[in-house]
């Protein structure tokens, strides 16, 4: 089998890519570390790699390609320099000359990160956690780790309403063929008949006649609304505008808070192993896109824990947990183990939201079916309904 693989070559300054052939990407990543190279990253040839839209900077990427680099036993700015020879992405070009004249000014690496404006603030935070203790490689990991937890919601999420929106589009289509293009060339039969035509049908007629006769203006509106959508879904407007709509909706609320709280405490579990106490955690975790009743428990739990009450009835204090959630962080306050038990409760939030997509998409699918269905049907039922009453007429004169 023939391999994409990205090293680094035993005494080379610059990332290589090549072709090679082996029996498996475990076996070549073996006969390339055995031979003294730091392998970054090996896929089968033909897969396309990960698409990135233009000029986005691929985040985990450069965590998981700076760590191993450093297990590698490079030093930070030996690392962003391999990084920087890469030349063939101008945007990471860009960002590692960035991060390296911050470090060779003096800075420290979580600095030259926010000043690069492009590192999310809890990897900042890992980071900065990171050069107090010397473990830049761990904090990296972590981040993977958080990053990894919600890439795999947010694909539920989408999965899961993929299909659904493949389902109202084909249904759309259909009707739109059968109102445009079908529809009015039943109508020329229909106006020679001499039975009266049922409300429903003339109903129909007249819809698709009104679509017909104004089809350039549709088709312009169509255009418009697509470009406002794209242009709003790549500014973030259209996500926000999709939690806002959550929001309004009681059971979806609930359940999309789930997904909140999972982002929360992985955050959470993140700062406090890097050595962050939970106040300082909090104050991170207060920059997340957690929407403004969420993002205003967390500074209220804040305010609770500058009162002197623990972690655990602060938290509740401010709405940010339930019954067994409570408990687990008066286990952690017992036994030590904080930031294990932030990651039980987020993994915990995590599955009960990933059940509720799981379940939701196993019901709103044959609904969804069975919608498109009758809506398509029974225009085809309308449009056919004159025919059955001049069958009907000719079998009556028998």
């Amino acid at each position: 089998m023939q391999f994409v693989v990205r090293y680094l070559g035993a005494g080379a300054s610059a990332v290589s890519e090549a072709r090679l052939e082996a029996e498996s990407a475990e076996a070549l990543r073996t006969r390339l570390t055995r031979d003294g190279a730091v392998v970054l990253g090996v896929r089968q040839s033909g897969a396309s790699a990960q698409p990135q839209r233009a000029g986005a900077f691929d985040v985990a990427w450069w965590c998981r390609e700076l760590e191993t680099l450093l297990r590698a036993g490079m030093t930070a700015v030996e690392a962003l320099e391999t990084l920087a020879s890469d030349r063939q992405d101008v945007r990471r070009r860009q960002i590692h000359e960035s991060l390296l004249r911050s470090l060779h000014e003096g800075a420290a690496l979580s600095k030259a990160m926010r000043a690069a404006q492009v590192f999310p603030e809890v990897l900042v935070a890992g980071v900065t956690a990171s050069e107090r203790t010397s473990t830049l490689p761990d904090a990296l990991q972590e981040y993977l780790r958080y990053d990894e937890l919600l890439q795999r919601l947010r694909r539920q999420a989408v999965s899961a309403a993929l299909y659904p929106a493949l389902v109202v589009a084909l249904g759309a289509l259909i009707s739109l063929f059968l109102l445009l293009y079908v529809i009015p060339r039943f109508s020329r039969m229909y106006t020679d008949m001499p039975h009266a035509l049922s409300t429903s049908t003339q109903v129909v007629l007249w819809f698709s006649g009104l679509l017909r006769n104004h089809a350039p203006l549709l088709l312009a509106a169509v255009v418009v609304l697509g470009a406002a959508a794209l242009v709003v879904w790549r500014s973030g407007g259209l996500a926000t505008l999709g939690a806002r709509l959550i929001d309004w909706v009681l059971p979806l609320r609930r359940q999309w808070d789930e997904f909140r709280l999972a982002k929360l405490y992985q955050s959470l579990a993140l700062l406090v192993r890097g050595g962050y106490n939970f106040d300082e955690a909090l104050q991170v975790c207060a920059t997340l896109s957690l929407g403004s009743r969420m993002s205003a428990g967390v500074e209220l739990a804040r305010e609770h824990i500058a009162r002197g009450k623990p972690a655990s009835a602060a938290m509740a204090s401010a709405g940010l947990t339930d019954t067994t959630t409570q408990r687990l962080l008066v286990v952690g306050e017992r036994t030590g183990a904080f930031a294990t038990v932030l990651q039980t409760i987020a993994e915990r939030h995590a599955s009960t939201f990933t059940t509720f997509v799981e379940r939701a998409t196993r019901v709103l699918e044959p609904l969804l079916l069975l919608a498109t269905a009758l809506i398509v049907g029974g225009l085809v039922v309308m449009m056919y309904m004159p025919i059955f009453d001049i069958a009907g007429g000719i079998g009556a004169g028998r």
